[in-house]
């Protein structure tokens, strides 16, 4: 097993236990008391799924090697195909993530944060990829996610918790084609990181003041 393989595998294990704490899935969390928590560090190492989920996935062919066979291609294999090109391209959900966070706390001056605050806020992701744009189906795709946040004290408690999600039914994500998303990474760079924004500040809304 190389170093990059244990690495991935202690993070799925992180993964499921954050999950174990979200309730399930859906936006799960408690109203916090805002008033003594004045300082966070987020924590940079955030467990993702090894398989994005890639829906509808009819029109991948941009994405399989040698540019598609033109064969049928189901939910799994679209995803490893999908997982491939952000690794060929520099794609890391998890850095995505912790960016939109960070910026979301700066922007909204939720926290101050520091890297020797006393509380911890650790995320997860429990699902991420794209899905088809509207109920009648079509070419054009947009993003969906799936986290969970805890902040945890310096004691190792849970202070506060919370799952949510955006779907590909979101009104307020752009839509693109996979072909689209093949041709230009950055287009799914823009995607992730619209819909990741957008969840950090739906997830830390409960800490508004």
């Amino acid at each position: 097993m190389t170093w990059q393989s244990s690495k991935r595998s202690a993070l799925a294990a992180v993964a499921v236990f954050l999950f174990a704490f979200a309730d399930g899935a859906g936006a799960q969390g408690a109203n916090p008391d805002p008033g003594p928590i004045k300082r966070i560090a987020i924590d940079s190492e955030i467990p993702q799924p090894e398989i994005p989920l890639i829906q509808g996935p009819g029109n991948f062919n941009a994405f399989l090697a040698g540019g598609g066979i033109g064969a049928a291609i189901d939910q799994q294999e679209a995803g490893k195909a999908f997982r491939e090109y952000m690794r060929r391209n520099n794609i890391d959900i998890s850095k995505i993530v912790f960016e939109s966070f960070t910026r979301v706390i700066e922007e909204d001056k939720i926290f101050a944060l520091g890297a020797d605050a006393d509380e911890k806020l650790k995320l997860a992701i429990n699902t991420y990829g794209f899905g088809v744009a509207g109920f009648f189906g079509g070419n054009a795709r947009k993003p969906l996610i799936n986290i969970t946040a805890l902040l945890v004290s310096s004691s190792g408690n849970v202070v506060w918790k919370k799952t949510d999600y955006i779907t590909n039914l979101s009104k307020l994500t752009e839509a693109y084609t996979y072909d689209q998303l093949a041709e230009n990474p950055q287009l799914t760079v823009k995607s992730f990181a619209q819909v990741s924004v957008l969840l950090s500040r739906q997830i830390l809304s409960d800490w508004k003041r």
